[in-house]
């Protein structure tokens, strides 16, 4: 598995493990507000992995770049000496 595929299931599981909480508070209403409650606990989670694991957008222009074949504004600049 190389890195770009490991972004692409990474990016994959993020979005659906936030959707997946958002779907379960609605349907829980309140409940799943209150944080003895597992719905609450599993929420609170997943919007941490969405923000520690990294910006989405950021995610989405690397697999792009791969998928594509380009490289990054910066690598170009660093390869030519240019500043």
């Amino acid at each position: 598995m190389t890195s770009v595929d490991a972004g692409m299931v990474k990016l994959h599981s993020r979005i659906c493990i936030c959707r997946v909480g958002d779907e379960c508070l609605q349907f829980f209403g309140g409940f799943g507000y209150m944080w003895e409650s597992i719905i609450a606990r599993a929420y609170a989670d997943a919007r941490a992995v969405r923000i520690a694991g990294g910006s989405v957008k950021i995610m989405k222009q690397i697999i792009a770049r791969s998928l594509l074949g380009t490289e990054s504004p910066r690598a170009a600049e660093g390869a030519s000496g240019a500043k």
